[in-house]
């Protein structure tokens, strides 16, 4: 199965969940669990919620994540931009925070409420270079807008 299958099985498992609860930290709890399981190549995948002065870990999976990380490395340089970034190898971006030393490329998508605020950003790492291109990022950023 490609990956655009898996995206649309992911789409479609996380629709079905949604009647669950209308709260949204439980919802990330569940799109984080549906999408690490499905991609073997997501070494850890969660969120980090947008606070005045730091951006703050939400719901993840995999292993321990920086707690708080501010507005540095590839999720802040996403959440100022308040845009997607796809970083082929997070060893040549400058300020990366390592978290976890075997990522190697990383993803990052911007979380906007139903008032087009950003609220958090949405950051998957990988342990191979070259992991994300536009099909993860166009099917990640349609499965975060129905977060809310």
């Amino acid at each position: 199965m490609d990956k655009k299958e898996l995206y649309e099985q992911a789409i479609n498992e996380f629709k079905a969940s949604l009647d669950e609860t209308g709260e949204l930290i439980p919802r990330m709890a569940t799109l984080v669990a549906i999408l690490k399981d499905k991609f073997s190549y997501y070494l850890w995948c969660g969120f980090y919620f947008v606070e005045d002065k730091d951006l703050v870990v939400g719901p993840y999976q995999g292993l321990k994540a920086c707690p708080i990380i501010g507005y540095g490395g590839v999720c802040g340089a996403a959440a100022k931009k308040k845009g997607k970034i796809i970083v082929p190898d997070v060893h040549k971006f400058p300020g990366h925070i390592v978290c976890d030393a075997r990522s190697k490329s990383e993803m990052v998508i911007p979380v906007f409420d139903k008032e087009k605020r950003l609220v958090a950003v949405f950051d998957i790492d990988s342990d191979k270079k070259d992991s994300f291109d536009n099909t993860d990022s166009k099917y990640v950023e349609q499965i975060v807008k129905l977060l809310f």
